[in-house]
């Protein structure tokens, strides 16, 4: 293959991976490559955010067989050496299927940017058939390239060993910036914030809980966290001197179902003397992430971005979910109202020490050489 003048075609429907994309595509045409990229969805703004050329088209809201007929971009990518897929949307699958019958040449690798072996809420469903058929998989987190991988908690996939490649990818940049911005300017950012939704501060706790896109986060996750305001309230609890922002996920404001749970939970429990205060964000998630006092989650790729940015974190799940942070020590999880409020009364902001950061690395298999991994990887055939 003559590289780098082929071209290297990205194909984005999620904001995650698209993050990652605009910083491979930036990498890559600085070394002379060519490259295409497509985007759908919350996957657009991400690019566009950093000023980069994108292809638009729709993945969402479309039947099974309407996905299949959309997989035409794929007549877009035939010329492409190379095609990259994120994983977690059934796009991904009807695009894979369509490269390999009409472009058997074309190399096709999925990207899996999160860094849990597993994903609740179907993610980790979609993602098995994404990788399934493609040629090869790249792992942001390297230690995946040798971890067995689920699509259920107890199902694995099977996934040859030499078709994986242990990327050592996570964006360090945005955490370095985040702790910098939080460094210098984390109180007037704050009360900036609390001046413009109209919040008289008064020592409240400014808590930004970063939502979800998943089953497993509206119908479980979300409506255990309002639960336990619910309940800690009924049992005396006086939670005033929280302000809890929703941070909702992109792909979540269209159908706004946590926004609307929160329309109902503050019809019934709003007007207490005892309330928190709940509003919805208007902002991005760095300006929350530069803001909040701490960060309340249920499963997020951005946890660890949480912890490199020295904010304090509290994991609020209807059922544990063992992700880096959790595993780590490094962010308690609570499953009920009594140990919801102790955590919070516990938050406190500390210094990302060295073992901290540490940790964090090594659990999300970062490599310093990652680039040329990258390289080697459109270059090589998986598992030659």
């Amino acid at each position: 293959m003559s590289l780098p003048s082929a071209v290297i075609c990205f194909v984005a429907c999620h904001g995650g991976p698209a993050d990652h994309f605009a910083t491979f595509a930036e990498e890559l045409v600085q070394k002379g490559y060519k490259v295409q990229i497509y985007a759908s969805g919350p996957a657009i703004k991400k690019f566009q955010d950093r000023k980069i050329s994108v292809i638009q088209f729709n993945a969402d809201n479309l039947s099974k067989e309407k996905e299949a007929d959309l997989a035409q971009v794929a007549v877009n990518c035939i010329k492409a050496s190379v095609v990259i897929t994120d994983v977690g949307h059934i796009f991904d699958i009807a695009l894979q299927e369509k490269l390999a019958m009409e472009a058997p040449k074309v190399r096709r690798l999925a990207y899996y940017d999160n860094p849990e072996v597993f994903v609740p809420g179907g993610y980790s469903n979609v993602a098995a058939e994404v990788m399934l058929r493609a040629n090869g998989v790249l792992f942001a987190n390297a230690n995946l390239k040798e971890s067995p991988i689920y699509q259920e908690p107890d199902t694995e996939i099977t996934l040859p060993k030499e078709n994986r490649v242990g990327l050592g990818y996570y964006p360090l940049a945005q955490a370095e910036k985040i702790l910098s911005i939080r460094k210098e300017g984390h109180d007037g950012i704050r009360a900036e914030f609390l001046a413009k939704y109209g919040i008289k501060d008064k020592g409240k706790k400014l808590l930004v809980y970063f939502g979800g896109n998943n089953k497993a986060y509206f119908n479980e996750a979300f409506p255990a966290f309002l639960r336990f305001l619910s309940e800690a309230m009924e049992c005396g609890a006086d939670l005033s001197d929280m302000v809890i922002i929703l941070q909702q996920h992109p792909g979540a404001m269209i159908e706004n179902i946590d926004c609307q749970a929160i329309e109902a939970w503050l019809q019934k429990y709003g007007k207490k003397p005892n309330a928190p205060k709940i509003e919805v964000s208007k902002e991005s998630s760095e300006y929350m992430l530069s803001a909040a006092d701490g960060a309340l989650y249920y499963q997020t790729s951005m946890g660890p971005l949480f912890a490199l940015t020295g904010i304090p974190t509290v994991q609020i799940a209807h059922k544990t979910f063992r992700d880096v942070l959790v595993r780590s020590g490094i962010a308690p999880s609570v499953t009920n109202s009594t140990n919801f409020v102790e955590a919070i009364k516990n938050l406190k902001s500390e210094a990302v020490s060295e073992e901290k950061q540490k940790t964090i690395y090594k659990s999300l298999g970062i490599k310093e050489d990652w680039l040329e991994i990258l390289e080697n990887a459109i270059t090589t055939k998986v598992g030659a």
